[in-house]
């Protein structure tokens, strides 16, 4: 897996539990020793929740990574089983699939052409899940730039239930814009891959009507409005 190693085993945690990854899933626990860290790294969603210390650094984020990589040299042989995806490669998924015509954009996979599109799509479907417009606080992006490229993770606080608890590690990107991209994929299949989720995206949206024009006629009381005058005199 390219990246840093956080990120890959953010990435191997998600396609070796086939869901994304929840807050209280992969916890690091730092300890300082003078002027050098040491951080140690739980599993908590594998069977026996197991941990890895990683070696010393001078840096909290450099130990957590330390810990990270070995982590994913414990688990080197899962690793290189699983599928990679390529961006660009790959099948696209369908708005149809499972029977359902998603009223969102179709997510596509990475790509100079591809870029932009499953983050409009992700916000597309928030909105209509929220049932109102976003804030920027509604999507949180958190991007890292690599040796390889950009990777970045997305999670949704304002989505309901457990839901606003997870996140999901995007494929590396060229560029963070990108990077961001790949993260929405991941997130926008998940969306659609929830029944409840995709019965309200494939609902259509209610329409307000607005007529337009204005024209004279009768009132509410069906009476008609007009001027004129008359005279007349009269005995008593």
């Amino acid at each position: 897996m390219a990246g840093d190693a956080k990120t890959s085993l953010n990435q191997f945690i998600q396609k070796s539990l086939r869901k994304p990854i929840g807050k209280g899933d992969i916890v690091y626990t730092t300890q300082t020793f003078g002027t050098t860290y040491q951080s140690t790294v739980a599993l908590i969603c594998l069977e026996g929740s197991p941990q890895y210390a990683g070696e010393t650094a001078s840096t909290k984020k450099e130990a957590e990574q330390n810990a990270a990589l070995i982590a994913l040299q414990n688990h080197s042989d899962a690793v290189a089983a699983l599928p990679t995806t390529t961006p660009g490669q790959g099948k696209k998924r369908k708005a149809g699939d499972a029977g359902l015509g998603l009223g969102v954009a179709t997510p596509v996979l990475g790509g100079a052409a591809a870029t932009g599109q499953n983050k409009l799509a992700v916000n597309n479907a928030l909105s209509r899940i929220l049932k109102r417009p976003l804030s920027k606080e509604d999507t949180v992006f958190q991007s890292v730039q690599t040796v390889g490229g950009w990777q970045c993770t997305l999670s949704m606080p304002g989505l309901p239930g457990e839901w606003a608890m997870l996140a999901w590690a995007g494929e590396v990107g060229a560029n963070e814009k990108q990077a961001q991209d790949n993260a929405c994929l991941q997130a926008m299949n998940a969306i659609q891959s929830d029944m409840s989720f995709a019965q309200l995206l494939a609902a259509p949206k209610v329409q307000k009507h607005n007529p337009k024009g204005k024209g004279k006629g009768k009132d509410f009381f069906g009476k008609g409005k007009g001027k004129g005058k008359g005279k007349g005199k009269g005995k008593s």
